[in-house]
């Protein structure tokens, strides 16, 4: 289930970088902002909501932005994998 939505998350994440074609220095840095916001999250509903901020268009992802939205997912994979409940150990 888990990984369903972060692959969902990631299309919609990377299919948003498409609207940085134009001036990438300037959404690149939008977008780092995004990603700064999301990995500083301590729980998935912060991180969903600042992945909300990411910028959605075409796509057009270029190799930098691709880098800055892997790093954003892998920060929201973390949280994800943290608030999964914990099996019960054996005895």
């Amino acid at each position: 289930m888990r990984f369903i939505v972060v692959l969902a998350l990631t299309a919609a994440c990377l299919g948003g970088l498409g609207a940085l074609g134009a001036c990438e220095d300037k959404q690149l840095t939008q977008l780092e902002q995004v990603k700064q916001q999301v990995c500083a999250c301590k729980d998935v509903a912060c991180a969903e909501a600042a992945m909300k901020a990411v910028p959605s268009g075409d796509i057009h992802p270029n190799h930098r932005q691709q880098g800055v939205a892997r790093d954003m997912l892998d920060c929201l994979a973390k949280l994800y994998d943290a608030a999964q409940p914990q099996p019960d150990p054996q005895p």
